[in-house]
């Protein structure tokens, strides 16, 4: 089996980070609190002309400071993210074993290779990180994703299983399993994601 995890807002912390940036550099009397952030399009929380206009921001203007110098969700995510995909998942019985990748929609031009900058500036250890210009292509990739992102949550397809990371904008999304952040869903008493493997749920 293989375990995709969505860097954006699980990995590392988008919502807090366009923020700081758009503050910055278009707006400092722009404010709003990310538990308010109840839309995953950024064109319904920012007051952007148009979707040219947040485009340029995110992938002309800003990308690095945006993509590059975004922190984690939680400071100690790399080391125990690492430790979890190279020890306890590889623990498992041999035919358990999963294949375990990065991804990231959304990106394109300069915002990739500024993603590549955040993956190697915090030690992350992936063998595959993939960018799908359509999100929904992530399911023929793997077999158990973990994502914030509303549309991936909602239309799951029958024969695979998402793995909700809880966020402002998502809080409306109905998901088998939820949690609150990554490092829940690794230090997870009730072992979820090792029983899905296990085939056990």
């Amino acid at each position: 089996m293989k375990i995709a995890i969505d860097i954006n807002d699980v990995i590392r912390d988008n919502m807090s980070r366009f923020m700081e940036v758009y503050q910055k550099y278009m707006d400092p009397q722009f404010e709003i609190k990310l538990e308010d952030i109840d839309s995953f399009d950024q064109m319904e929380v920012y007051p952007f002309e148009d979707r040219d206009d947040l485009a340029k921001f995110k992938y002309v203007d800003y990308p690095y400071e945006l993509y590059g110098r975004a922190q984690c969700c939680d400071k100690m995510l790399p080391y125990v993210l690492n430790d979890w995909t190279e020890k306890t998942l590889r623990d498992l019985d041999e035919e358990n074993v999963p294949e375990v990748m990065f991804f990231s929609p959304f990106e394109m031009g300069l915002s990739i290779q500024s993603t590549f900058a955040f993956l190697s500036g915090n030690t992350f250890r992936v063998r595959e990180v993939y960018f799908p210009i359509d999100s929904m292509t992530i399911y023929d990739r793997a077999d158990i994703v973990v994502t914030a992102q509303p549309s991936l949550i909602e239309n799951c397809p029958e024969g695979k299983v998402v793995v909700k990371v809880n966020k402002p904008y998502n809080k409306e999304c109905k998901a088998g399993y939820s949690f609150d952040s990554l490092m829940d869903i690794i230090a997870d008493k009730d072992e979820t994601i090792i029983k899905i493997l296990e085939h056990r749920i």
